[in-house]
């Protein structure tokens, strides 16, 4: 594999790294992609949400969590609790429905300032894996300095293309949690 094709696969991680880490933004809409980071001890274990349940939504405010044992149900409910994810959580059957607010104004302004720090841990990861690769292409002796001029200059291009689409997700989100 070729250090611009190593570069392109370590920054399309951070881009996927951002997209995961905005999609834990809870905006006008919950998805089930809200819980994915949430652990509860279940059989005597920490254990990821998704992995002793599983989540659909209800309605743009509602989620609904299905226990696939129902024995795990209090532990389930004692981890959602403890996840303070600013919801009401209640039991309703066989299942946890988790009641979100929609989110005052000073609450998206939180949100929409997470979602740019985010966003600008991912430009920085894309500049690090930048200067990785151009301080590789300099030390190559294997390249001709025309081949190594070539080779930042596409590095370059890939960094830029690679931040103007975070800078589009990060758009893409912000409108998102702007929308009432």
């Amino acid at each position: 594999m070729s250090l611009l094709d190593e570069c392109k696969d370590k920054m399309d991680k951070s881009i996927e790294a951002l997209h995961e880490s905005l999609a834990t933004l809870h905006a006008g809409r919950v998805t089930a992609q809200l819980l994915d980071k949430i652990y509860v001890k279940c059989y005597g274990e920490n254990m990821i949400l998704k992995s002793v349940a599983g989540i659909s939504s209800l309605s743009p405010t509602d989620l609904a969590v299905r226990p696939y044992d129902p024995s795990t149900n209090k532990d389930i409910l004692n981890g959602l609790n403890k996840a303070d994810l600013g919801c009401t959580v209640t039991q309703n059957g066989g299942q946890i429905v988790l009641k979100f607010p929609t989110p005052s104004e000073d609450r998206r302004k939180d949100l929409v300032r997470q979602a740019k720090k985010f966003t600008e841990d991912g430009k920085v990861a894309v500049r690090n894996i930048r200067k990785d690769y151009n301080n590789k292409a300099k030390k190559d002796d294997s390249l001709s300095e025309d081949m190594q001029h070539d080779l930042l200059d596409q590095i370059q291009k890939e960094t830029d293309a690679h931040i103007a689409k975070m800078d589009a997700m990060l758009a893409a989100k912000v409108q998102d949690i702007e929308t009432i």
